[in-house]
């Protein structure tokens, strides 16, 4: 069977008035949305050595009185009850129940694929939704929005934007103020896009305006934050479980294309640069990673044809992987299906010859909680813990 992603990704060009378009650098491209076909359960993401190292570091009497560390967290009931109790994460973090009907931070179910959705205000009208795309480098409007506001298009004024592969020519509109919590854009210029991958939203907030903010995504209470990075204190001032918590996995990274974050990981023990994408449904992987991984052991690797449409409406044909683990920091990534094609965005960024891939919220939207901070280049990742062993009815 032949699944097909979408993509709606928004590479920032420039102004066409005149004379021959020429496109700018990418702009990501958002994959959202969708149901994920033609693929097994959703990612498992867990921590790894992290739990045993708290426990060591945090001792604690056994029914003797006796002092015990280094146990492991997954076998020691004892020890999950003491840091349930510690009161470091909120109550609902352990319950593992999820908001049966949310509104923002959507997370990945099985069969569905979550999405990140802020409130935004266009010239003071709305609130309109928009999903927020981190692997976007522009904030777009869906046609509909624009129609909705009574804006007015001019046909002497268009933008290219290039997707996954492909690169297309849209209308431009101007707007006074896009404002998102502490976000605010002023005298915007957003392209106008329209298909299925505005279905349930308004249009796309990219990250033209997240320079100095940070972004949390909690999965448990169902709220997307948006506000000032604490880079210059030594706060981890913010909202969600990733703040201050001693077991949230903590990745520098790096910014590509000015404005997206990439952060090195492993794959199945090949040293690999990710994109966090929250815009794209599957995780991408580009043909130097693919190589890698199949050298040696290439029979190991059952493939399945996939192909990604792309916010241009170009179809690129890749495989899907199921790749064994990868790894993040503190944190381990099973059951992981990624498809690998030539896509053009992976140049773009001048990854092509290295093994990079994007990131996704089919592995995003499996965590209970993250945050990425762009004043510090910086990602947390909050896994589900285990759930705290209920006492017996003998005591």
């Amino acid at each position: 069977m032949t699944a097909v992603a979408l993509a709606a990704a928004l590479a920032a060009a420039a102004l066409l008035s005149s004379g021959p378009a020429q496109a700018a650098g990418p702009m990501g491209r958002p994959m959202f949305g969708e149901p994920m076909l033609g693929q097994g359960p959703n990612p498992n993401v867990q921590f790894d050595d992290s739990l045993q190292t708290f426990a060591a570091d945090h001792p604690m009497d056994d029914a003797g009185g006796r002092r015990r560390t280094g146990s492991r967290f997954g076998a020691n009931a004892a020890a999950l009850r003491a840091l349930h109790a510690s009161g470091v994460f909120a109550q609902g973090y352990w319950t593992h129940t999820l908001p049966l009907a949310p509104l923002y931070a959507i997370a990945t179910r099985q069969g569905r694929i979550g999405m990140i959705v802020t409130s935004v205000m266009i010239d003071g009208h709305g609130p309109f939704r928009f999903m927020l795309d981190t692997g976007a480098t522009r904030t777009v409007l869906a046609a509909s929005t624009v129609a909705k506001l009574g804006l007015q298009i001019n046909p002497a004024d268009k933008i290219l934007v290039r997707g996954v592969s492909g690169v297309t020519t849209v209308p431009v509109v101007h707007v006074s103020s896009v404002v998102s919590g502490a976000l605010q854009l002023h005298d915007l210029v957003a392209p106008v896009l329209s298909g299925p991958v505005f279905n349930g939203v308004d249009g796309i907030l990219g990250m033209d305006g997240l320079a100095g903010m940070k972004l949390t995504a909690d999965f448990v209470r169902d709220q997307v934050v948006i506000s000032p990075s604490p880079a210059a204190s030594r706060a981890t001032a913010g909202s969600g479980a990733a703040a201050g918590a001693p077991l949230v996995a903590t990745l520098q990274g790096q910014f590509v294309s000015q404005r997206l974050l990439l952060v090195r990981g492993r794959i199945d023990g090949v040293e690999t640069a990710a994109v966090i994408d929250t815009g794209a449904t599957h995780s991408l992987g580009n043909a130097a990673l693919l190589a890698l991984l199949e050298r040696g052991h290439a029979a190991a690797l059952p493939t399945a044809k996939d192909g990604v449409v792309d916010a241009t409406d170009t179809t690129e044909n890749g495989s899907s992987q199921r790749i064994a683990n990868m790894r993040l920091g503190s944190t381990s990534i099973s059951n992981l299906h990624v498809i690998f094609g030539d896509y053009s965005v992976f140049k773009a960024w001048g990854l092509q010859d290295k093994p990079a891939l994007l990131l996704g919220m089919d592995v995003l939207g499996s965590v209970a909680d993250f945050s990425i901070d762009y004043g510090r280049a910086e990602l947390k990742v909050l896994p589900w813990l285990p759930a705290p062993a209920r006492p017996s009815a003998a005591g």
